[in-house]
């Protein structure tokens, strides 16, 4: 294992060469030992937690010690590092216990909290993130205000606060939670809280997203009053943050029919809102001519993450037009990585060769089944296989 190699790209942020390089070892005892161990250690003060988690998962013991006698699930939680810490506790299964390392980040986080650890920190700490998922994994369940006190300390919806309190306020997908949420929405109107009505909306598509349909019902209780509820704000809602919520809530709760009714921010200024709207396909193509030319404009987005999203809708989508394919030509040369692929999936899945050249380059640059594209290339294997019955597709990836 070249170690060194392993710890610059960790220290870069490069996760896609850091699992091609762990794919490569030969021997999963090189991870057991001192080594792996420096690597967990250089992973989660990086904050790189999904190769902390991929390490965890390869035997990487997350309870010995770093260097300097470091407990890693001490220091995770004292330092507020949610996502690392969750890496970390996952080999245990039963946080119950008395002597469970769970109970004592839950110490230590509160601790941490109440001394004021990490105060002034860029990003802050995600102290109440951590406490809040111990909590309810200890069987301590706080009330929808008290979670949404947590999260608005810092009020920003990127931070794990924000994130954990609405996940366990979505957690129970009840009429009377959304019935908290809709009340919060009304009552921190225009004139009102910002921060508040964000997080209601918020709240309202996350327990769209909370539903469980093996609690014997195939859509949420509140279903259709949630549509109702969203369908006006559409047209007044401001905060382009809190539009993205409205948008995506409405796209989970809205019928088919009316979908339409979200194309009219495709050319929205805040990128987030045209993200979401891009979401609503590919349902709204298979009768509705207006729809693709909306989703034609959004894949020449200037920003990537939104061109890829429309490419995407457009793979699993089955109109096929001259138009739809001039735009996938245009991008196999797009400079954005995921944007160029998507363009090449979907030509290859109309039958267009023009996609190939595209599709071979990626695949010679495969090592392994960590390398970036080797997952999309394996499903666009048996889409195409689903595509061509009794046809013996080549396989477009390597051997995995």
């Amino acid at each position: 294992m070249d170690l060194p190699a392993l710890l610059a790209a960790i220290e870069r942020g490069d996760d896609t060469a850091v699992f091609e390089f762990l794919d490569d070892v030969a021997n999963d005892d090189e991870l057991t030992g001192d080594d792996g161990s420096t690597l967990l250690a250089a992973a989660a003060y990086a904050g790189r937690h999904e190769v902390v988690d991929r390490l965890v998962v390869w035997d990487v013991d997350p309870t010995r010690p770093w260097a300097g006698g470091v407990d890693p699930v001490t220091w995770a939680a004292e330092n507020g590092a949610y996502w690392v810490l969750n890496a970390l506790l996952s080999p245990d299964r039963d946080p119950l216990r008395a002597d469970s390392p769970h109970r004592r980040a839950l110490r230590v986080a509160r601790a941490a909290l109440e001394s004021g650890a990490g105060a002034g920190s860029v990003p802050p700490p995600a102290h109440r993130a951590v406490i809040t998922d111990l909590e309810a994994k200890l069987g301590v369940h706080r009330t929808p205000d008290e979670l949404m006190a947590r999260a608005l300390v810092h009020a920003d919806p990127e931070h794990d606060d924000w994130f954990v309190s609405l996940f366990r306020i979505a957690e129970p997908e009840s009429q009377e939670r959304f019935d908290w949420a809709r009340a919060v929405a009304e009552g921190a109107g225009e004139a009102g809280s910002l921060d508040r009505r964000r997080f209601a909306l918020d709240a309202i598509n996350f327990l769209g997203f909370g539903f469980n349909p093996d609690n014997g019902n195939d859509e949420p209780p509140f279903d259709r009053e949630a549509a109702e509820f969203l369908r006006p704000r559409l047209g007044t809602e401001q905060d382009p943050y809190a539009l993205r919520a409205v948008v995506a809530a409405f796209i989970g709760y809205c019928s088919r029919e009316e979908l339409p009714a979200v194309l009219a921010h495709a050319d929205h200024p805040d990128p987030g809102v045209r993200q979401c709207v891009a979401l609503a396909f590919p349902a709204l193509l298979t009768d509705r001519p207006d729809a693709l030319a909306v989703l034609l404009c959004l894949a020449d987005d200037p920003a990537p993450v939104i061109r890829t999203s429309a490419l995407q809708a457009l793979t699993r989508s089955a109109v096929d037009t001259p138009d739809l394919r001039g735009v996938l030509a245009a991008h196999l040369t797009d400079p954005h990585f995921d944007a160029r692929l998507e363009a090449a999936a979907a030509l290859a899945l109309r039958g267009d060769e023009r996609g190939t050249p595209v599709l071979d380059e990626i695949r010679r640059g495969i090592k392994n089944r960590s390398s970036r594209g080797a997952g999309r290339l394996d499903d666009l294997h048996y889409q195409l296989r689903a595509r061509t019955p009794g046809h013996a597709t080549p396989r477009p990836g390597p051997a995995m």
